[in-house]
């Protein structure tokens, strides 16, 4: 015959291993709560790092379309009104300041990346940067957007340029222009 030899637990044992549980539960816990808060702020930094670089393609690009309308004005002579008005000899606006400005008639900027603008009062020198100005050999992505600007010559300013880049990611409401996501940037330069 075998004994089963029982090892009796005092009721002190009983509860020695009962808050040894819940230690260890509280424990569980907090180590979850930990992780999850460092998995949301490393979530948070790459949405911060993407977003920041996304601003910094579009300010790139914006700076691209400045510099090509900058260049585009040097061309002489002027064979119709488009050219003529990249070369500054356009109107000059009815004042001085941004009031009497057209960059900022949403007319003088198209609704959509495939379309021309519809009127504005800068439509006239409006001008898309053609993709093989924007694109090198370690950029393959191109905006849905290309960078574009407008040329004006405004009384007591000279000719203001102006020119926006969008990220590769942006996107506006066709109907509103209102942007949706993605960042636009935009740059202005003035000469005399």
């Amino acid at each position: 015959m075998h004994m089963i030899a029982l090892k009796i637990i005092s009721p002190r044992e009983r509860a020695s291993r009962g808050i040894s549980l819940i230690i260890v539960l509280i424990l569980m816990i907090i180590i979850g709560i930990t992780a999850s808060t460092a998995m949301r702020n490393a979530t948070s930094e790459q949405r911060a790092t993407n977003n920041q670089r996304m601003e910094a393609s579009a300010q790139q690009y914006a700076e691209a379309a400045l510099r090509y309308c900058e260049s585009e004005m040097q061309i002489l002579p002027p064979v119709n009104r488009h050219e003529a008005s990249l070369q500054g000899i356009i109107p000059a606006t009815t004042g001085p300041g941004p009031t009497a400005s057209g960059w900022e008639d949403p007319l003088s900027w198209p609704p959509n990346p495939s379309s021309p603008p519809t009127g504005g009062r800068a439509s006239a020198s409006w001008l898309r940067v053609p993709n093989n100005v924007i694109q090198d050999t370690t950029n393959t992505v191109l905006p849905t957007f290309r960078p574009e600007c407008v040329v004006e010559s405004m009384t007591g300013f000279g000719i203001v340029i102006t020119a926006r880049g969008f990220s590769p990611d942006y996107s506006r409401d066709l109907s509103s222009g209102i942007t949706t996501s993605g960042a636009v940037v935009w740059l202005q330069s003035v000469t005399n």
